[in-house]
């Protein structure tokens, strides 16, 4: 529950936490009716108890605001069926302390300063932390599959073989190309939310929070690693085809050489043989 610090501040403990790969905020609505809504878009704000929030957005977070940790799990369960590609857990987290009143507005990594609080800026803040959270999700899975690809590469520039069957390969581009699809889907909901266009005050609450956590800095980042990994998957897959076409090219000879020796006689193939290695 919030409470009054001695600076007559009223503190709010804010939590952000990937659960999945996608939040289904409709069907949330309307299966989750026991819960105050505070508004019917993304990221929806749910009222559980007084002073206490939780945010979903699409992209897979829960933003929990003052939430005790028997009714962040009893919540959990509840909104589970709703979320796509869930875990038990998922080791991505975010948070921060948020003090409402006096004159201040200001943002640092750990603390939110502002005069006063709404949806909206609940809305905001726990935005920037969803996002966060599901950036460090992505920049988790980008640099495994960036290890594994990188481990195909050295032994090619090595030996100039995979040092793997064409299936175990296939299955590495397979994964590879997998994080990128789903990196690529899910940060396409990345954009700033509407609300940042229409007021100023939220807008610098918005741009100071991303500024904070780096978010477009990460972004760029990761959208660069992306696109290494496609570029390096396109290679892979050149690599197999072109190691399959030198395949089926011996296939062919060896069919060549064996309708040979079923139509020339024998006796000519050894005067023939004789000849040339006379």
């Amino acid at each position: 529950m919030a409470q009054k610090t001695p600076q007559n501040y009223q503190k709010y403990h804010v939590e952000a936490l990937y659960v999945g790969d996608f939040i289904d905020l409709k069907r949330v609505q309307e299966g989750l009716k026991q819960y105050s809504f505070l508004n019917r878009d993304s990221p929806l704000v749910i009222k559980l108890l007084k002073d206490q929030y939780a945010v979903l957005t699409k992209f897979g977070s829960v933003t929990f605001w003052n939430v005790t940790e028997r009714l962040r799990a009893q919540f959990l369960r509840e909104v589970q069926s709703f979320v796509k590609n869930k875990r038990a857990e998922y080791p991505y987290d975010e948070d921060t302390k948020v003090f409402v009143g006096g004159t201040v507005e200001k943002v640092t990594f750990e603390k939110v300063y502002s005069t006063q609080l709404d949806v909206e800026k609940i809305k905001i803040i726990s935005y920037v932390l969803s996002q966060s959270v599901a950036l460090e999700r992505y920049e988790g899975e980008i640099e495994a599959s960036l290890g594994e690809v990188g481990t195909i590469v050295e032994n090619l520039k090595l030996s100039g073989r995979a040092l793997l069957s064409e299936k175990e390969l296939l299955k590495q581009i397979g994964r590879v190309l997998s994080v990128k699809q789903t990196a690529v889907v899910h940060l396409a909901l990345f954009d700033k939310p509407e609300e940042v266009w229409e007021s100023p005050e939220l807008e610098t609450l918005y741009v100071r929070m991303d500024s904070e956590y780096d978010i477009k800095v990460r972004f760029d980042v990761l959208d660069k690693k992306i696109n290494y990994l496609s570029d390096t998957s396109q290679m892979l897959i050149n690599f197999l085809a072109e190691k399959r076409s030198t395949f089926l090219e011996w296939i062919v000879i060896v069919l060549i050489v064996i309708e040979i020796l079923l139509i020339v006689p024998f006796d000519s193939i050894v005067t023939m043989l004789t000849y040339m290695f006379r």
